[in-house]
Protein backbone atom coordinates (compact mmCIF):
# COMPACT_ATOMS: atom_id res chain seq x y z
CA UNK A 1 0.00 0.00 0.00
CA UNK A 2 1.33 3.38 -0.55
CA UNK A 3 1.24 6.24 2.36
CA UNK A 4 -2.36 8.09 0.45
CA UNK A 5 -4.02 4.64 0.96
CA UNK A 6 -2.82 4.05 4.43
CA UNK A 7 -4.16 7.34 5.19
CA UNK A 8 -7.37 7.09 3.55
CA UNK A 9 -7.91 3.92 4.71
CA UNK A 10 -7.04 5.58 8.36
CA UNK A 11 -9.42 8.57 7.91
CA UNK A 12 -12.22 6.17 6.85
CA UNK A 13 -12.29 4.22 9.84
CA UNK A 14 -11.97 7.64 12.02
CA UNK A 15 -15.39 8.57 10.22
CA UNK A 16 -16.75 4.93 11.24
CA UNK A 17 -15.49 5.07 14.74
CA UNK A 18 -16.80 8.58 15.13
CA UNK A 19 -19.90 7.45 14.33
CA UNK A 20 -20.20 4.81 16.56
CA UNK A 21 -18.74 6.88 19.43
CA UNK A 22 -21.45 9.31 18.76
CA UNK A 23 -24.43 6.48 18.73
CA UNK A 24 -23.03 5.08 22.04
CA UNK A 25 -22.73 8.58 23.85
CA UNK A 26 -26.62 8.71 23.30
CA UNK A 27 -26.86 5.17 24.71
CA UNK A 28 -24.95 6.70 27.81
CA UNK A 29 -27.04 9.08 28.09
CA UNK A 30 -30.03 7.30 27.99
CA UNK A 31 -28.67 5.01 30.81
CA UNK A 32 -28.21 8.09 33.13
CA UNK A 33 -31.82 8.98 32.40
CA UNK A 34 -32.99 5.63 33.28
CA UNK A 35 -30.75 5.77 36.62
CA UNK A 36 -32.50 8.91 36.88
CA UNK A 37 -35.70 7.46 36.28
CA UNK A 38 -35.00 4.95 38.93
CA UNK A 39 -33.60 7.05 41.53
CA UNK A 40 -36.60 9.39 41.10
CA UNK A 41 -39.52 6.35 40.84
CA UNK A 42 -37.79 3.62 42.71
CA UNK A 43 -37.29 0.16 41.05
CA UNK A 44 -37.99 -3.33 41.82
CA UNK A 45 -35.08 -5.78 41.71
CA UNK A 46 -35.36 -6.69 38.36
CA UNK A 47 -35.62 -3.18 37.00
CA UNK A 48 -32.49 -2.44 39.22
CA UNK A 49 -30.73 -5.81 37.46
CA UNK A 50 -31.31 -4.65 34.01
CA UNK A 51 -30.48 -0.99 34.47
CA UNK A 52 -26.99 -2.42 35.53
CA UNK A 53 -26.87 -4.24 33.21
CA UNK A 54 -27.43 -2.16 30.08
CA UNK A 55 -25.35 0.50 32.06
CA UNK A 56 -22.36 -2.16 31.86
CA UNK A 57 -22.89 -2.79 28.45
CA UNK A 58 -23.00 0.82 27.18
CA UNK A 59 -19.55 1.57 28.96
CA UNK A 60 -17.85 -1.90 27.44
CA UNK A 61 -18.93 -0.69 24.25
CA UNK A 62 -17.60 2.69 25.20
CA UNK A 63 -14.38 0.99 25.80
CA UNK A 64 -14.39 -1.09 22.68
CA UNK A 65 -14.81 1.77 20.57
CA UNK A 66 -12.19 3.80 21.79
CA UNK A 67 -9.99 0.08 21.47
CA UNK A 68 -10.38 -0.18 18.11
CA UNK A 69 -9.67 3.45 17.57
CA UNK A 70 -6.13 2.90 19.89
CA UNK A 71 -5.58 0.09 17.63
CA UNK A 72 -6.45 1.39 14.19
CA UNK A 73 -3.70 4.01 15.23
CA UNK A 74 -0.92 1.67 15.88
CA UNK A 75 -1.66 -0.04 13.17
CA UNK A 76 -1.96 2.76 10.54
CA UNK A 77 1.64 3.57 12.31
CA UNK A 78 3.00 0.71 12.00
CA UNK A 79 1.65 0.16 8.29
CA UNK A 80 3.54 3.53 7.40
CA UNK A 81 6.84 2.61 8.82
CA UNK A 82 6.98 -0.10 6.72
CA UNK A 83 7.67 2.26 3.92
CA UNK A 84 10.54 3.56 2.36
CA UNK A 85 9.50 7.28 2.01
CA UNK A 86 7.61 9.06 4.02
CA UNK A 87 6.68 12.82 4.06
CA UNK A 88 6.89 14.53 7.11
CA UNK A 89 3.40 14.82 8.14
CA UNK A 90 3.55 11.19 8.30
CA UNK A 91 6.93 10.85 9.34
CA UNK A 92 5.44 12.49 12.57
CA UNK A 93 2.20 10.58 12.54
CA UNK A 94 4.69 7.29 13.12
CA UNK A 95 6.81 9.32 15.59
CA UNK A 96 3.85 10.27 17.55
CA UNK A 97 2.72 6.38 18.09
CA UNK A 98 6.41 5.11 18.26
CA UNK A 99 6.46 3.28 15.03
CA UNK A 100 3.33 1.31 16.03
CA UNK A 101 2.19 -2.32 16.44
CA UNK A 102 -0.38 -4.88 15.10
CA UNK A 103 -0.89 -5.81 18.49
CA UNK A 104 -2.28 -2.89 19.96
CA UNK A 105 -6.34 -3.54 20.95
CA UNK A 106 -7.12 -3.53 24.35
CA UNK A 107 -10.68 -3.29 26.33
CA UNK A 108 -8.55 -1.25 28.76
CA UNK A 109 -7.63 2.12 27.67
CA UNK A 110 -4.46 3.22 26.91
CA UNK A 111 -4.70 6.63 28.38
CA UNK A 112 -5.01 6.53 32.51
CA UNK A 113 -7.68 9.50 31.97
CA UNK A 114 -9.75 7.56 30.10
CA UNK A 115 -9.85 4.59 32.44
CA UNK A 116 -10.62 6.76 34.73
CA UNK A 117 -13.22 8.07 33.13
CA UNK A 118 -14.91 4.94 32.39
CA UNK A 119 -14.31 3.75 36.09
CA UNK A 120 -16.19 7.12 37.31
CA UNK A 121 -19.32 6.83 34.35
CA UNK A 122 -19.17 2.98 35.54
CA UNK A 123 -19.47 3.75 38.92
CA UNK A 124 -22.10 6.84 38.99
CA UNK A 125 -24.28 5.20 36.98
CA UNK A 126 -24.45 1.78 39.06
CA UNK A 127 -24.26 3.25 42.21
CA UNK A 128 -27.74 5.24 42.07
CA UNK A 129 -29.40 2.28 40.98
CA UNK A 130 -28.66 0.23 43.72
CA UNK A 131 -29.57 3.06 45.91
CA UNK A 132 -32.82 3.78 44.43
CA UNK A 133 -36.07 2.82 46.79
CA UNK A 134 -38.38 0.57 46.52
CA UNK A 135 -41.29 1.82 43.93
CA UNK A 136 -43.58 4.01 44.95
CA UNK A 137 -47.45 3.07 44.82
Amino acid sequence: MTEFQIISQFNSFLISNALYLMVFTFLLFMAYGGVYRMNKDGATILGKVLGTLFSTIVVYFNCLTLGFLYAQQQGAAYSLSQLDNLSESAQSFVDFFDGGSLDAFSLIPADPLAVLFFIVVLISLILPIWTAPEPKE
